[in-house]
């Protein structure tokens, strides 16, 4: 029976065989031209490739998260060696803040802004519309005679020490200490647990180091700006730390280096030893000069590709450059059987590219049908990568059936290297079968035990050093960085602190003193304002004030003070409160905290209120906070979670889909039910075996490995279709050689993929070595045991 041909392919090679040299220039044309354009290419090295753009919910959440405090600040902490002078830390604080502002590092904080006299009297002063009913009840319990009797007596003893001169002023506008009340609303915005204020100084509460902050406008993605900031940073520190003290910094930005400096340093390895290996593997199997076009084959297409990216999209994810590694060794399997049948001979090259064409379309097909499902996904780093390995495949099978066949000649007598090799059909059958339902069998059953990882900082390396920082600025501080956010959110500022009061009435009494940062205390809306307000004015218009007027008349009179020493005080308790405002929260030098909790975006307010982050409290807030609009709850923990089930989702519909439309091509190309089956072999065994094996071995499924799962569904299909397709029936081994020296390229490009460092490359290396791994032993061995001789 004449073997099926797509005489297209054979009429094309006709007519290019009499104008080769305008087809080597034209293809040399093409590459050059991708060269010149992946050289101007912006690679791209952050976490935003792997982040959905599609405004869902874990789009927002993502977004929300890097609203926190800290998360856009450089955080310093300087260490004595031993507890000592206070002074001594402080003033080495201060010398390393200013060698960092003189470096260029941005805003450099040692602790708040001046609080002496500010902030008290505006405490004072706004205390009527801040005080609540129990604020009342307590300041009711301070004007009983005996208690006012007892504070006066400790103001006046207080007026007698050496520094009660100073104090005069502060006694008699609060000689009852009411502002104390107002005071203790600050303890709602410690953001830094373990820290107390020396000389106005960040100070740990053992005494030995000083917290410096660095508000820096350099992108915490921008790895060319983060190198400069942090060369400018380790420059001030190396000058401007003393002998005997230690300096740690830790940044978003010291993230973003070291994951750009890994990955191009895997791109170098990756790419390296992926040609190095392939060309090995050439060397071996194929040795001819006309191996070296085979070679340029996935190299071209390497250019091609990411000159294509780049003159489309303008920057490239450095993850996509990273994944040529496995395009390098995917690609030359269509290249592979144009040589193994050309080199083959016996028929005119024409009539072989013809016949060869149609395997060849049909895999390529296969596999662009399982990248183009990944075009669906809402994480921009997948869509690239899925256009990326499109445009290779069309490459590839262009090059490869247009341009190759001109340049293989037949080899002498038709005879191909280690011609003695013939995999597939000499092992007996029953044990390669019986061998190969156990294995099904035994990766069955592990594949129950793979874990979907959805937490973005398994796929980013963190160094041990790193690692180390976070632990001592943790021990040092407290948890500064981990907290679950809620936002009240408004369309303005009043609306978004209306509903921030109703957050904070509904939560405040979960907490312990400390646990709980919020600005609804020192910054209610107006209209809690005004409730507070008229509260304050009918307690005191009840007779109260003239009582406690008469009340420190006598017991003042009694201790020596003049008749007049507290009117400005009593004057306060009826006199018009200003409104506690933003402004007024910031000339009383809170201006960077207010600045930390009230976020403004067009058309939108948010109020940031901080929570401990536990899967406890945050699945009970979740649940009752869902009765408050306007409240939006993101938590750290919890968005692994959602990242993890929108992983299973898009999983989910991949497999699907890919598994649908695969199928539906693979019906109609083959038609036969014995024959598509055999096409699935290789395929349905590479997935069962790449999951059970990764549960065997405790492997997490993350975001790399959707792109990895679809790889090996497109390569194993592939494999699966070249033998179906065997050309010349059972005796021809160039069907089994090419799938056999193609795959071995495919897991030498992977290979090198599983020696990168970082864990997002090295998660596509792993998981696909073990898919295609598994893949061509089925495809050589147990597609012919299951599958009799037929003509194509």
């Amino acid at each position: 029976m004449p073997v099926p041909s797509f005489t297209l392919f054979e009429r094309l090679y006709r007519f290019l065989s009499r104008h080769r040299r305008a087809l080597y220039a034209v293809t040399l044309l093409v590459v050059v031209l991708g060269a010149f354009a992946a050289s101007r290419a912006r690679i791209q090295e952050d976490v935003v490739a792997m982040l959905p753009d599609d405004g869902s919910n874990v789009d927002r959440d993502f977004r929300l998260l890097q609203l926190a405090p800290f998360t856009r600040n450089v955080v310093i902490t300087l260490k004595a060696k031993d507890a000592g002078d206070p002074g001594a830390l402080t003033a080495a604080a201060d010398r390393l803040a200013q060698a960092l502002a003189e470096g260029g590092a941005g805003k450099v904080t040692t602790g708040p802004a001046d609080l002496s006299g500010g902030l008290f009297g505006w405490l004072g002063s706004a205390l009527p519309n801040l005080a609540t009913g129990d604020d009342l009840a307590r300041l009711e319990a301070a004007s009983a005679p005996a208690e006012v009797r007892e504070r006066l007596r400790r103001s006046y003893q207080r007026l007698l020490s050496p520094e009660g001169w100073a104090l005069k002023g502060s006694i008699q506008s609060d000689p009852l200490s009411f502002s104390a009340i107002a005071l203790e609303k600050m303890r709602f915005l410690n953001m830094i647990p373990n820290m107390r204020l020396v000389e106005n100084h960040f100070v740990s509460a053992d005494g030995r180091s000083a917290l410096i902050l660095i508000e820096s406008a350099t992108p915490m993605t921008d790895s060319a700006a983060s190198r400069d900031l942090m060369d400018r940073i380790d420059r001030a520190v190396a000058s401007g730390v003393p002998a005997g003290m230690s300096a740690t910094v830790l940044s978003g930005h010291r993230y973003t280096l070291l994951n750009a400096e890994t990955i191009k340093r895997d791109l170098y390895v990756v790419l390296t030893l992926s040609g190095f290996a392939v060309l090995a593997i050439y060397l071996l199997f194929l040795r001819s000069w006309s191996a070296f076009f085979v070679f340029l084959v996935p190299s071209s297409i390497l250019v091609v590709a990411s000159g294509a990216i780049a003159l489309s999209q303008g920057s490239v994810f450095a993850v996509t450059l990273g994944f040529g590694g496995v395009l390098l060794g995917m690609a030359d399997e269509y290249a592979m059987l144009i040589f193994f049948y050309c080199r083959q001979g016996g028929k005119d090259p024409g009539t072989i590219t013809g016949e060869v064409a149609r395997p060849v379309l049909f895999g390529a097909a296969a596999t662009m049908i399982s990248f183009g499902v990944m075009l669906m996904s809402s994480l921009p780093g997948q869509r690239q990568l899925a256009v990326y390995s499109m445009i290779g495949i069309v490459a590839a099978v262009l090059i490869s059936l247009v341009v190759l066949p001109h340049l293989i000649k037949p080899a002498p007598q038709g005879t191909l290297p280690l011609g003695n090799l013939n995999p597939g059909w000499r092992l007996p059958r029953r044990p390669v079968l019986a061998l190969w339902l156990v294995i099904l069998a035994l990766c069955s059953w592990q594949a129950t035990k793979v874990r979907f990882n959805g937490d973005l900082r398994a796929i980013n390396l963190v160094s041990p050093e790193l690692r180390q920082a976070e632990e001592d600025l943790a021990r040092t501080w407290g948890n500064m960085r981990d907290k679950a956010l809620i936002f009240a959110e408004g369309s303005d500022l009043e609306s978004a602190l209306g509903v921030n009061d109703r957050l904070f009435a509904r939560i405040s009494g979960r907490f312990a003193p400390g646990e709980l940062v919020s600005l609804a205390p020192l910054l209610p809306s107006a209209a809690r304002q005004k409730e507070n307000r008229e509260r304050w004015t009918a307690f005191w218009g009840e007779g109260r004030a003239e009582r406690l007027a008469r009340e420190l008349a006598r017991e003042g009179d009694a201790l020596g003070f003049s008749g007049a020493a507290f009117a400005p005080f009593l004057a306060t308790l009826t006199a018009p409160a200003p409104a506690a405002t933003v402004e007024g929260l910031k000339e009383a030098g809170l201006g960077e905290l207010v600045d930390s909790l009230v976020i403004r975006s067009p058309g939108m307010v948010r109020v940031l209120t901080l929570v401990p982050d536990t899967p406890q409290l945050v699945s009970a807030l979740s649940e009752e906070l869902k009765a408050l609009p306007g409240v939006h709850l993101v938590s750290q923990s919890r968005f692994g979670d959602t990242m993890g089930d929108a992983i299973i989702r898009d999983f989910s519909r991949y497999m699907e889909l890919t598994s649908l439309f695969v199928l539906v091509l693979v019906v109609a190309l083959f038609r036969k039910p014995s024959r598509i089956l055999l096409v699935l072999v290789p395929v349905a065994t590479g997935l069962i075996c790449m999951f059970g094996i990764m549960g065997m071995l405790g492997l997490d499924f993350n975001i790399f490995n959707i792109a990895a799962t679809i790889l090996v569904i497109g390569i194993c299909v592939d494999y699966g279709i070249f033998m179906v397709c065997r050309l010349a029936g059972e005796s021809d081994p160039a069907a089994s050689r090419a799938v056999l020296v193609s795959g071995l390229t495919t897991l030498a490009g992977l290979g090198a993929l599983a020696l990168a460092r970082h864990p997002s490359m090295q998660s596509i290396g792993i998981t696909v070595l073990l898919g295609v791994g598994a893949g061509i032993p089925a495809a050589l061995l147990v597609i012919p045991a299951l599958g009799k001789k037929e003509a194509p």
